[in-house]
């Protein structure tokens, strides 16, 4: 296939419609990677606005002219593979997940080393309620892709809500094979030993945990310090959260989670002082709040998210 991209011309992709991409792509104007981001992007906002059958037909003549190449190259499998993995998520935000697995299908089919279809056709057998069947694709991604460190997140997920303990456990540590630093990865084994073998030593994995060299997002941070107050370390968690305020404006929960410190230091003060400030840097917005609170509360539990929102939702007297 023709590579006729310039990026010195200033060609611009979003000037052009759906149609006209499409049709630049069929016309080998333009290799299909170089639009597939704008193509993919019209094609969903088409949708959202009623036009998913027109949506489908201009993808479905990209699709239809990669099946008739003759001597295709990988390129060309990939893209054609990439083409109905589109197809398929467009059906599944139309909601018609049995067509999404066809086009999901015909992916693999296309490409069978290539992870997209995998992961997109485990998600539309769960919604389904095809448990086994998603296990199976996301087993089969990690095999193909196994650096696709959340997808054993997810499969973790599954085995969990199946009762599967052996399954949840091998997923878990086949991630901690290849990232010993997953900070979830970690949690989530720590505290499914706490519930189902308490008699299991878990500091080994507590430490491996709060010592892991990690750039924490939002979700590690709150996780860290979980484990840091387990460890009784607060003054040290403390001291940690304040040099991440300062490297991280506007990094809200932080200042949950130093509230939750404060109590238990009972030093209820400084506590209310970091409520305030989370309230003032949410704009008092409860729902925005409440949301935060819930990233905590994932974490740390009911007891101890109950006891914050006592202190920022305060009823107010009636009259």
């Amino acid at each position: 296939m023709a590579r006729s991209t310039d990026k010195s011309t200033g060609f611009d992709p979003s000037a052009h419609t759906l149609a006209e991409l499409c049709g630049m792509v069929v016309g080998m104007m333009h290799p299909y990677e170089d639009l597939a981001e704008s193509i993919e992007d019209k094609a969903y906002a088409e949708c959202e606005h009623d036009g998913f059958e027109e949506a489908k037909e201009q993808i479905r003549g990209i699709a239809a002219f990669f099946e008739q190449l003759e001597n295709k190259s990988e390129e060309n499998s990939r893209d054609l593979a990439d083409v109905y993995v589109l197809l398929g998520e467009m059906h599944q935000c139309a909601r018609l997940f049995r067509e999404s697995e066809e086009w999901f299908e015909k992916a693999i089919v296309a490409d069978d080393t290539y992870h997209a279809p995998y992961h997109s056709l485990a998600h539309s057998y769960l919604r389904r309620g095809e448990e086994k069947k998603a296990i199976k694709c996301w087993e089969q991604e990690i095999h193909v892709a196994p650096g696709n460190y959340y997808t054993y997140l997810l499969l973790a997920d599954v085995y969990e809500k199946r009762g599967d303990a052996n399954g949840f456990v091998r997923v878990l540590e086949g991630l901690l094979e290849r990232d010993p630093d997953n900070i979830r990865a970690l949690h989530r084994l720590i505290r499914h030993h706490e519930r189902r073998n308490p008699e299991l030593n878990v500091e080994l994995l507590r430490r491996r945990l709060i010592g892991a060299d990690s750039e924490f997002v939002k979700a590690e941070l709150v996780i860290w310090t979980y484990h840091m107050c387990r460890e009784k370390r607060f003054e040290e968690a403390l001291w940690f959260l304040e040099r991440r305020e300062k490297d991280s404006l506007g990094l809200t929960v932080t200042h949950l989670l130093k509230a939750y410190i404060f109590g238990r230091l009972r030093h209820y003060t400084r506590k209310r002082r970091e409520l305030s400030e989370f309230k003032c840097l949410s704009h008092g917005n409860e729902n925005l709040m409440r949301t935060k609170l819930d990233e905590f509360r994932s974490v740390f539990g009911e007891r101890a998210t109950d006891r914050l929102a006592a202190r920022l939702f305060v009823a107010r007297p009636a009259g």
